[in-house]
């Protein structure tokens, strides 16, 4: 741990790095990652070629971005040895030789696959920002100078100016003994949301005014709705683990703050979406209504299966992490008194915690009465 000195707005104060043990990453986890990244810019730049230079309807190639979900749910299938899962994949080109439609094909696939996929990388982001996000938090209201990635944090997690944030923790006890299904709903609000994002975009495109209720039109809303758990359930683990800054009042919570954030911005979203479906052609507005409602069933039953997904088969694993290296980031509270117990040890489980002599800080003497 390398401790420094920070110029804050009341005063110097210490502060320190990241400690190299508190990694969360496992190698599983890195080669993930990497995976998704080569897929994914693979995927863009072949839809890419196709479209400009073969004249590819981006309707038809757009579910060639979902390839990076199949190949992380094969790389997390293999890491839990779910090899009967593995073998009933190969059903897909059987099912291409049979002549099964590619829909179909398509959505089997993401059940069997894909779904794990989106969980794994999810588990991985998770695993990528959870430490670095508390430990920006932990000193983002006292610093004299904040960097970018300070002001992003702070504006995503929605932190109060006025709070002092150094007394962050966490539910150390958390243990599941059914799905949350409150936490699902939340995420399924949260995923609404980003809907509506991607919908003032396409709804706006002439081509899809023009397009019929025959086209390829679910399978490329399907292909783009795979990466809103994506953006939405990384969050869920400052919920699961009840991340907070006490105070002597309300605590505030991690989780809400962003919550409130993409809250805030669904409000002109929703009424930006509202204008472009009066300002549609009447004759088509039925069928933009159409895939709007479509688009939403399909919302909630993506980010419902791998919230399941998440919650009965990886959520264990990760929280396990966090926890065991909890010691590492906060070895003893930051308000601790000299007399104070260290609740999960003796100081001598920590080495390099100052220690100091109460006798350093003087005697008090009250003279006696003359």
């Amino acid at each position: 741990m390398s401790l420094h000195i920070e110029k804050g707005m009341k005063g110097d104060f210490w502060t320190d790095q990241l400690p190299e043990g508190l990694s969360l990453m496992r190698p599983v986890d890195k080669l993930m990652i990497v995976a998704a990244v080569i897929s994914l810019i693979s995927s863009i730049v072949y839809v890419l070629y196709e479209c400009i230079f073969n004249g590819g309807s981006a309707y038809d190639l757009i579910p060639w971005l979902a390839v990076p979900f199949f190949i992380c749910g094969i790389i997390a299938y293999i890491s839990l040895k779910y090899w009967i899962l593995i073998v009933i994949a190969c059903t897909g080109p059987i099912m291409w030789i049979f002549d099964v439609s590619s829909d179909m094909i398509f959505f089997s696939m993401f059940i069997v696959i894909g779904a794990a996929g989106v969980v794994g990388i999810i588990c991985a982001l998770q695993r990528t920002i959870f430490y670095r996000v508390i430990h920006i938090i932990e000193y983002v209201n006292i610093k004299k100078k904040l960097t970018f990635s300070d002001r992003l944090v702070a504006f995503l997690f929605n932190v109060p100016d006025d709070l002092d944030t150094r007394n962050i923790t966490l539910n150390y006890s958390l243990r599941r003994t059914k799905i949350p299904w409150k936490e699902m709903g939340g995420s399924m609000s949260l995923g609404l949301m980003i809907g509506m994002f991607i919908w003032i975009y396409i709804s706006m495109n002439p081509m899809f005014i023009n397009l019929s209720t025959g086209s390829n039109i679910p399978l490329f809303m399907f292909a783009l709705i795979l990466y809103i758990p994506v953006l939405v359930m990384p969050w869920v683990i400052f919920k699961s683990l009840n991340v907070r800054i006490e105070t002597n009042y309300r605590d505030f919570k991690v989780y809400n703050g962003i919550k409130a954030t993409l809250k805030r911005m669904a409000v002109p979203v929703f009424a930006a979406l509202m204008y472009v479906i009066v300002a549609i052609n009447t004759s088509n507005i039925m069928s933009v209504l159409y895939y709007i409602v479509l688009s939403a069933i399909m919302i909630v039953s993506i980010i419902g299966f791998v919230s399941m997904l998440y919650y009965l088969v990886f959520e264990s694993s990760i929280i396990n992490d966090i926890v065991s290296k909890w010691k590492i980031f906060r070895p003893v509270s930051i308000f601790m008194g000299l007399d104070e117990k260290v609740s999960n040890g003796s100081l001598d489980d920590f080495p390099g915690t100052p220690i100091r002599d109460k006798n350093d800080f003087g005697k008090l003497i009250i003279p006696e009465e003359k």
